[in-house]
């Protein structure tokens, strides 16, 4: 516990007093349980997640907290392991729309001209798409696998970074220090790297926080279609799928827990990512 209380005190510390502070914490809180439930499943899952079992369809009990699925499997053990895959898919996805749009707004905002038009146009015309819409159209394409579903979600949120980055880029280019670089014969990429990308980076963190929240959802989205993994491994949006047809019947605890945790970590990087929007972005005059 005092290990616990160290690093809340420590997290705190980096935080400056404001209104969005404890929503970042709650938000890291939902993150990190999340994150070491993935890490340590093997010790955390009393079942194993494939295996099938005699208890078929049993409700939650003390053997099976979360209940058995059409199967057998414990409900609970998926979930852990399952949260493998979220993880990996969304924050690799991630990642890589962050590596992508970023660079592409930063040098369209600062170069402008026939570039910005093109890249412009080029990704208002993917944002036009509903993003689980375009995400099924490039998964269908690809075919069912994580990497394609890493591929699908990335570009589905390339625009959403290229967008933000190039309108912060036009505002920070106009800066009198940026005139001052240029006047003192700094190169154009010294200038992106050393003198606009550093005030890009609170934006950016909320951004991210707030993409990833919704690329949870969107990665539940391809799994419930089954454009990311096939049976018998675990994942949320899966699970919902299998237990879907037994909801009628009155089996409600198949779909009702994978949901929750998927409901629970989108709202997790979203309670980050409008936290830090209120702790570093420019407050309005009331």
């Amino acid at each position: 516990m005092a290990e616990v209380r160290n690093l809340a005190t420590t997290i705190f510390s980096f935080l400056p007093e404001a209104e969005g502070r404890y929503m970042v914490i709650s938000g890291l809180a939902i993150i990190i349980t999340v994150a070491l439930m993935a890490v340590f499943a093997p010790f955390i899952a009393p079942y194993d997640p494939i295996k099938s079992g005699k208890d078929v369809l049993q409700p939650p009990s003390a053997e099976h907290i979360m209940g058995t699925d059409n199967l057998g499997r414990d409900v609970f053990s998926r979930i852990v392991f399952g949260s493998r895959v979220v993880l990996a898919v969304v924050l690799s996805a991630s990642l890589v729309s962050t590596v992508i749009g970023v660079p592409l707004g930063l040098i369209s905002g600062y170069f402008g001209g026939k570039l910005d038009r093109l890249l412009s146009m080029l990704m208002d015309s993917m944002y036009a798409f509903p993003g689980l819409i375009l995400a099924i159209a490039i998964a269908a394409v690809l075919g069912p696998s994580v990497f394609n579903a890493v591929v699908a979600i990335s570009v589905v949120y390339v625009p959403t970074y290229f967008r933000m980055i190039r309108g912060q880029t036009l505002s920070v280019k106009s800066l009198l220090f940026v005139e001052a670089a240029k006047a003192a014969g700094a190169s154009d990429w010294r200038i992106m790297r050393k003198y606009i990308f550093p005030n890009l980076i609170p934006t950016l963190v909320v951004v991210f926080s707030l993409s990833v929240a919704d690329a949870i959802l969107t990665e539940a989205g391809l799994s419930f279609l089954g454009f990311i993994v096939s049976a018998p491994t675990p994942d949320w949006g899966f699970e919902l799928a299998s237990g879907r047809p037994y909801l009628p019947a009155g089996y409600w605890w198949m779909i009702t827990f994978p949901g929750l945790m998927v409901m629970l970590l989108s709202l997790g990087f979203a309670l980050v990512g409008e936290g830090l929007s209120e702790i570093y972005a420019p407050r309005r005059e009331r």
